[in-house]
């Protein structure tokens, strides 16, 4: 789509600004929430609000690559680790429940998380949806299959990452990676909320702004004007 995201948004928005100033002191509206000096304010508090997302999408992305070096492999893992309790001699239906937990970890493996894009008004991310879940899901399956092993008194496995007190420290790990995500998730989630209502918000948003100035605009000089003109052009998205 051609115009459109945040970015696009505000720069439209500058623009429109400096357009409505150099109309000098012609531009008087009687709608006090479209002077120039309320306009510059809007421009502050959007520029402030991506600003906020921007910045707190860095220390995210960092936990999340983190996480996701902790997590890969764990379904390869879980694999070797069924099928060293398979051969150790457990019980056909303790072994068939250890498979289970085994594939569960491979199946939540199968996607990955986006990060969201600030340049665009889509919410690429999903951390706060069914990928933040499969996480949680993965450690608590990790944590069956390292009781299953510790209620097994036939699984003395020789490889060390095999064991339960490597697997003990995975889970751990896992936790604390992922806890590290959520953490740093409210942040991203407060900074997208201030720049939505300083861009959208049906009253007093950057982009309900600019329709009331197109209005003014349209009505002070016409709409075949160049004024006009100059400003109709300049467009502005909501976010699906």
């Amino acid at each position: 789509m051609a115009e459109t995201g945040h970015i696009k948004n505000v720069e439209h928005f500058q623009m429109m600004i400096a357009a409505v100033q150099g109309y000098g002191g012609v531009y008087q509206p009687a709608n006090a929430d479209i002077t120039v000096a309320s306009l510059q304010a809007d421009l502050a508090n959007a520029n402030a609000g991506i600003d906020a997302v921007t910045t707190a999408l860095i220390p995210w992305k960092v936990a999340v690559n983190e996480r996701e070096s902790e997590y890969e492999g764990i379904g390869k893992l879980t694999t070797r680790v069924a099928a060293s309790f398979a051969s150790c001699g457990a019980e056909k239906n303790a072994v068939e429940d250890m498979k289970s937990f085994a594939r569960k970890i491979a199946g939540d493996r199968k996607s990955k998380i986006k990060a969201d894009d600030p340049n665009t008004p889509e919410d690429e991310s999903k951390h706060n949806s069914v990928s933040q879940r499969s996480y949680t899901q993965i450690a608590e399956h990790l944590d069956n299959i390292i009781e299953m092993c510790q209620n097994e008194p036939k699984y003395t496995p020789n490889e060390a990452e095999l064991r339960v007190a490597s697997l003990q420290t995975k889970s751990a790990d896992c936790k604390t990676k992922n806890q590290g995500v959520i953490d740093k998730t409210v942040p991203v989630d407060n900074g997208r909320m201030q720049r939505n209502e300083a861009l959208y918000d049906d009253g007093t948003g950057v982009v309900e702004k600019a329709r009331l100035v197109k209005l003014y605009v349209k009505s002070l000089f016409g709409a075949s004007s160049p004024q006009y003109q100059q400003i109709s052009g300049l467009q502005f998205t909501k976010p699906r």
